[in-house]
């Protein structure tokens, strides 16, 4: 598995895991847009993002045999 296979992963998996959070803000507030985006800039949606990409990656990486 090759590093730029990785970072490309990274960057996709981290827009799509943003796209959920932001997707899960926008319903809990109640479908006003422009409040799920505010809720979604917060620590603790920014902190799901993160795990959420990491738990990809990692599923990824774990999937396609490890690091080379």
């Amino acid at each position: 598995m090759s590093i730029s296979y990785l970072i490309g992963n990274l960057i996709g998996r981290a827009l799509i895991s943003y796209g959920l959070v932001y997707f899960v803000c926008v319903v809990a507030s109640r479908l006003n847009w422009r409040l799920g985006f505010a809720r979604s800039r917060r620590w603790y949606s920014l902190l799901a993002v993160v795990a959420l990409t990491l738990i990809g990656v990692g599923s990824a990486i774990v999937r396609q045999g490890g690091i080379q």
